[in-house]
């Protein structure tokens, strides 16, 4: 079972970025974040629309991959894609806790660079 959210990274006028831009800088910049770019092209031909992978590493051993795929102008939906290649899904709780993870990694990120996006999160709004 997927957990899903929508998240909406809206740029300012001035700005000429998008949320799959953002997504990938962010992963650049901050540690325990990576891109991975093949994935990315994978699951934007799965989704058939603009899409991305971000895995986050909490250790060597332990990682996650994220998807997210652009919903609409602005808005792209984040689903938590279970570990590549383990035997058990993630339990409810960690999922729950990786989105937290995520989101308070993003918003420090994007409180440097409060000028250029802002994030608006709907977790009811988002179906499996």
């Amino acid at each position: 079972m997927s957990t899903v959210i929508r998240l909406s990274l809206r740029p300012a006028d001035d700005a000429k970025v998008v949320p799959l831009e953002v997504l990938r800088d962010f992963a650049d910049v901050r540690a325990g974040w990576s891109y991975l770019e093949e994935d990315s092209q994978h699951y934007s031909k799965l989704k058939e629309a603009p899409g991305l992978i971000l895995r986050h590493r909490a250790d060597r051993a332990h990682y996650v991959d994220l998807g997210f795929v652009e919903t609409a102008p602005d808005t792209v939906q984040l689903a938590v894609l279970d570990r590549p290649d383990a035997d058990t899904p993630l339990a409810p709780d960690d999922r729950a806790d990786l989105l937290d993870a995520f989101l308070d990694a993003m918003r420090n990120y994007l409180s440097g660079r409060p000028d250029h996006v802002r994030l608006d999160v709907n977790r009811d709004a988002a179906s499996s």
